[in-house]
């Protein structure tokens, strides 16, 4: 399991160099059917791509050895969430379990804007004309980790989702996303996005992680919690 929790909670564009496998070359059947079922769900809200992205499409599939299709086709061959953007705007998305946004809501903007409403992002934004040049840069590769805890047990946080109201450990996820960029031709980036959930008595029983967690949620501001849905999770943590 990824724990990539931090003492204090900060926002920022903490990408670092990647090598490796960008995917996973074989998916679960049981992950795919899932996405299947979130786009049957919530359709072009998690889906969509502008008039003019038919280019970057197929140069995103020359690039996973795949034919030239959609990109809803595209992300039901993988487990990864797909977005692919040119000269540092949203062209296409295909995020199935999105983070508490509407995907499609995202299109035609640029880094700095999809990353307006995140609290406490002043340092992700500044950053964000040289994220943009870096992850666009053909043949450069990054990573970057996020994480929550939720009381929603699926990979899909679409905001329309009711969160039930957690009494206890038992009722709350650690949710991780494994994000990986990697720079093709012409400007255009390829953003893969890995969800992974797991119950959060897996990190309460281990006291070393237990620890960190709680000392991240604790550093965090009243904004950053107010924009994570922690407030009362937090309350309950610490009862």
């Amino acid at each position: 399991m990824i724990f990539p929790v931090k003492v204090p909670y900060q926002i920022t564009a903490d990408i670092s160099k990647y090598q490796g496998d960008v995917f996973n070359a074989s998916p679960d059947p049981a992950y795919l059917y899932q996405k299947r079922l979130e786009i049957e769900r919530f359709g072009d809200q998690v889906c969509a791509e502008i008039s003019s992205a038919k280019e970057s499409i197929n140069l995103v599939c020359d690039y996973l050895g795949q034919p030239h299709i959609s990109i809803s086709e595209l992300a039901l061959m993988m487990e990864e969430d797909i977005a692919i953007l040119k000269q540092g705007k949203l062209e296409a998305i295909c995020f199935c379990f999105p983070s508490g946004f509407v995907p499609s809501q995202k299109l035609g903007m640029n880094f700095f804007e999809m990353h307006l409403p995140v609290a406490d992002g002043e340092r992700l934004r500044g950053a964000s004309e040289k994220v943009s040049a870096l992850i666009s840069a053909e043949g450069n590769m990054f990573r970057r980790f996020v994480w929550t805890v939720t009381s929603l047990s699926g990979l899909s946080q679409h905001p329309s989702l009711v969160r039930p109201e957690p009494s206890g450990i038992s009722d709350l996820y650690f949710r991780t996303e494994t994000q990986t960029t990697i720079g093709l031709a012409d400007q255009v980036c390829l953003f893969l996005v890995k969800v992974e959930m797991h119950p959060l008595s897996v990190v309460w029983d281990d006291r070393e992680k237990r620890s960190l967690l709680m000392e991240s949620i604790r550093s965090m501001t009243e904004e950053t919690l107010t924009y994570k849905n922690l407030h009362q999770i937090k309350r309950l943590l610490n009862s």
